[in-house]
């Protein structure tokens, strides 16, 4: 049987990062993925000539993290096109303005509000995680124009519509980063050598560094034995049988990292070998209602469609009919090898409660109603010439980012109970937005196991 210090399961960010940190770090790791293909829930698959990433993604990494982790390997994540303007669709109105229309306040209270913000350390943020984004605001300024600046924002950034859902210490967290290395509110770009050649680079790293990477090879249980984590048990392959039970490979380790998120951890851990309050913690934030979740669709039209620039990301917090809130950008525009010659491939998604995410009947009239939407809001989508409906339920933004959902009130990623089991992932604690987010956890858990601090990711916040 094969021995590892360390498996990781799962591909995505926070797996690949944890995978190849380790890696070039001397020790040595097994990383298990069940896909054919890297990524986890950010992959990107090609189709008919136009490649389409499963949910519609932007890195919001400014810099100190997932770009971190690629240096730290000996690799570069390329910064690509960044998203230049943000109209929002005025639904009382029925047309679309700038977010610089929808700011009508002082120059001089933003200024006052971002110097705040700045000012303050990380550990007092952390004690924002039960009360909502506004209440922090109207603490430094009562100018609506601000608060409507910082809330618009988090509609595209954590996918959350009703100012009382936006989390003050997770916003604060990536505002006050943003801010501090980039000079602005927000900052999203599309990586440079694509979202597979990203994860494509970290894969080489890793098995550069002499990493075992198997595609294909689903996790059947993590293997713990009075308290202490063993290992993990794959599924033999090949399998034939459709139906085969329990036919399994252990991989032995003494430090698992699983990096599923918490709605599929409890497949592969069983829940009696973690104490009863943390698995009731899992299964809490796992309940669908608490899920992000939007109704998708990749158009491709002839031409490009935007309200100011072909980079712009769009927002909205309600469409005309079916009054789900969203986002929309151009990936050609980002990326021109994404799609045919000639054509422009557009990604949209309306937002969507996440109790309704099993309900098909429901899901098909608000598609048809979503996209009857979408041709409204812009009407070059009237036409296209290429069309993907797709249902994101597993998204990489996870557990939705409301007050009492996030920072302490999700599971830490160090279990009391078995020894050598770790969780990393933006669904358990961690900070930040997406792939970045959940990169960040993925560097605190390798620290945690190393025992030290990476100098790569200098003296500044981690999970």
């Amino acid at each position: 049987m094969p021995k590892y210090d360390v498996v990781v399961i799962g591909a995505g960010a926070a797996g690949l990062t944890a995978a190849s940190l380790l890696a070039v770090e001397g020790k040595s790791v097994c990383l298990l993925e069940r896909s054919p293909h890297l990524g986890g829930r950010g992959m990107a698959v090609p189709d008919e000539g136009f490649t389409v990433n499963v949910g519609g993604h932007l890195i919001e990494d400014p810099g100190s993290g997932l770009t971190k982790v690629f240096e730290h390997v000996g690799k570069t994540l390329q910064h690509g096109e960044v998203s230049a303007e943000m109209p929002v669709w005025d639904h009382e109105k029925g047309r679309w303005g700038s977010i610089r229309d929808r700011y009508s306040g002082s120059k001089g209270e933003l200024k006052k509000v971002i110097t705040a913000l700045l000012n303050t350390e990380w550990d007092e943020l952390d004690r924002w995680d039960d009360r909502p984004l506004r209440q922090w605001l109207h603490q430094h300024t009562d100018d609506q124009g601000v608060v409507d600046l910082f809330e618009f924002i988090t509609v595209l950034e954590c996918m959350t519509d009703h100012w009382w859902d936006h989390s003050a210490s997770d916003n604060l967290f990536v505002r006050k980063m943003h801010f501090a290395e980039r000079g602005t509110a927000a900052y999203s770009c599309w990586p440079g050598q694509g979202w597979d050649g990203m994860w494509a680079d970290l894969a080489d790293a890793f098995t550069a560094a002499g990493g075992d990477l198997r595609l294909g090879t689903p996790v059947e249980r993590v293997v713990i034995e009075d308290g202490v984590t063993k290992g993990v048990a794959i599924a033999r392959q090949p399998r034939v049988l459709p139906n085969e039970f329990f036919e399994e490979e252990i991989l032995e380790a003494d430090h698992v990292i699983c990096t599923l998120p918490v709605w599929h951890v409890l497949d592969v851990v069983d829940e009696s070998d973690l104490p009863d309050w943390y698995a009731e913690q899992i299964k809490f934030l796992a309940q669908d209602k608490f899920r992000i979740a939007w109704i998708g669709l990749y158009l491709a039209t002839e031409e490009p469609v935007h309200q100011i620039d072909p980079r712009e990301l769009s927002t909205w917090l309600r469409t005309p009919n079916t009054e789900l809130s969203g986002f929309m950008f151009n990936q050609t525009a980002m990326d021109p090898t994404c799609s045919p010659e000639g054509t422009q491939l557009h990604v949209m998604g309306g937002i969507f409660p996440g109790e309704k995410g099993r309900d098909r009947a429901w899901l098909r009239r608000q598609t048809e109603q979503f996209e009857a939407d979408v041709a409204e809001m812009w009407p070059g989508f009237a036409t296209t010439v290429w069309r993907r409906r797709h249902l994101v339920f597993e998204p990489s933004f996870g557990v939705i980012q409301k007050p009492g959902l996030v920072g302490m009130y999700r599971p830490h990623w160090k279990p009391p109970l078995p020894e050598g089991l770790w969780f990393a992932g933006e669904t358990f604690r961690s900070r930040g937005i997406g792939t970045d987010r959940a990169a960040r956890a993925a560097v605190t858990v390798v620290e945690e196991y190393l025992g030290r601090r990476l100098a790569t990711f200098g003296d500044g916040w981690r999970y």
